[in-house]
């Protein structure tokens, strides 16, 4: 429906991720137990949370960072896995997951979330990413990505239809 965002063959504006989903950690409510976002807790492909851990803000680790439901989590490490989630609420996840908060007046998050899950992207990806046993994407050239933009009717749409998609599976 887009073409290859990468090459962008189908001309839509573009705009560097840093610009349009920049990284973001939001301050979140306190509260007695949080949830907890570990890499090995998201399906790969998918985006689908496979366990929910909650616990105290000290049996979480130092190495965290916040995420509220605005964000798009795209994990960095060993982007062959391609993890990358929406999360539905708020809480603290592994520093190995990047923080993306879509502009909502150019970027639906549901067509990032599609977008970075995509063949194209995750090929892009890998094909960028160093380390031989631990492999990860630079977070400069995430940032530095040029997402399209189509126009938000059009993403809107792409998400209905994603959406209808995921329900028949």
């Amino acid at each position: 429906m887009f073409g290859n965002p990468i090459t962008n063959n189908m001309q839509w504006p573009t705009q560097p991720l840093k610009k349009v989903a920049p990284e973001h950690t939001p301050q979140i409510p306190s509260v007695d137990k949080y949830w907890w976002l570990n890499l090995d807790m998201i399906e790969s492909y998918s985006g689908i949370v496979i366990e929910k851990v909650y616990a105290e803000r000290s049996e979480i680790g130092s190495s965290t960072s916040t995420f509220d439901d605005t964000m798009v989590l795209y994990s960095k490490l060993r982007p062959y896995l391609n993890k990358v989630v929406v999360p539905e609420d708020f809480g603290y996840a592994t520093t190995e997951l990047v923080g993306l908060k879509p502009d909502s007046s150019v970027l639906n998050k549901y067509f990032l979330f599609n977008l970075l899950r995509g063949d194209d992207f995750v090929s892009y990806a890998n094909g960028i990413s160093g380390g031989a046993q631990m492999p990860r994407m630079p977070v400069k050239a995430l940032r530095e990505f040029e997402c399209i933009l189509p126009p938000m009717e059009l993403q809107e749409q792409f998400v209905a239809l994603s959406e209808q998609s995921d329900k028949s599976k």
